[in-house]
């Protein structure tokens, strides 16, 4: 008898098991595509990356006399 139910049991386990190796497999198989555009894509940032250089810092437009005592005034300082 209870070699009877522990043959059942394996029998209806046997295809869920093979369903789950199944789909864990393609799901690492997508994991790893994934991983691989991420890691093409960081390349590309990397490789492809952003300079400052030639790019002139804006100048502060200079403040006169007349302005600078108008602000000191007003109390934005």
């Amino acid at each position: 008898m209870e070699n009877e139910k522990q043959e059942e049991t394996t029998e209806t386990y046997i295809p869920k098991l093979t369903e789950m190796v199944d789909r864990l497999e393609k799901a690492n198989k997508e994991a790893k595509e994934i991983l691989a555009r991420n890691e093409e894509l960081v390349a590309r940032n990397l490789l492809g990356g952003k300079t400052d250089a030639g790019i002139q810092p804006q100048k502060q437009p200079e403040e006169s006399a007349k302005d600078y005592t108008k602000r000191v005034m007003s109390g934005r300082i």
